[in-house]
């Protein structure tokens, strides 16, 4: 419970340093032991949305350097955003997938796929602009402050949809 709080605390101060366009703090990161630390904390949200998350890290990838928290909050709005476009599905399996792998000319490159509806081509055209929204009671901000805290990592994160059903989101950190 104090490591969440404290986690929680870290989070706040840096969305606060976002919007105040601070340099993000930058530390040598393990991306993939970052990925299973949040797996824990999305556990519940799961179960409760009968979803079974596979990931498939990739071994001996390099560190990245990057904050941390800031890495970590844009995974974990794209694996929550995954499971709750998942969420009123019925009659289908509802799989989360996450990756890591080591593209030479990019980076690292992280994916968070669903088995979801997926969107239309005009809403992935629109995903990333601030304020819209596909969700009832969604404020369009995640992906739009995801975006900026890639590419303040010298990033580039886009989405794809999946036929016939799902979508795919994708970002990039470079190695250094």
């Amino acid at each position: 419970m104090i490591r969440d709080v404290t986690r929680a605390s870290d989070v706040v101060d840096r969305i606060h340093s976002l919007v105040k366009k601070h340099v993000p703090r930058k530390e040598k990161l393990d991306i993939n032991g970052a990925i299973l630390e949040l797996v824990g904390v999305i556990q519940s949200e799961m179960i409760k949305n009968s979803v079974t998350a596979r990931m498939e890290l990739a071994e001996s990838l390099p560190h990245i350097q990057g904050d941390r928290v800031q890495l970590q909050q844009v995974i974990l709005n794209l694996m929550i955003n995954s499971i709750q476009a998942m969420s009123d599905l019925a009659g289908r399996e509802r799989e989360l997938h996450v990756t890591t792998e080591l593209i030479a000319s990019e980076g690292v490159r992280v994916g968070v796929r669903d088995s979801g509806p997926g969107f239309s081509a005009e809403n992935l055209q629109r995903l990333f602009a601030p304020f819209y929204t596909t969700k009832p009671n969604g404020m369009g901000m995640g992906l739009s402050i995801c975006q900026s805290i890639i590419e303040d990592h010298g990033g580039r994160l886009w989405a794809s949809r999946i036929d016939p059903q799902g979508a795919l989101f994708q970002f990039t950190i470079p190695v250094t």
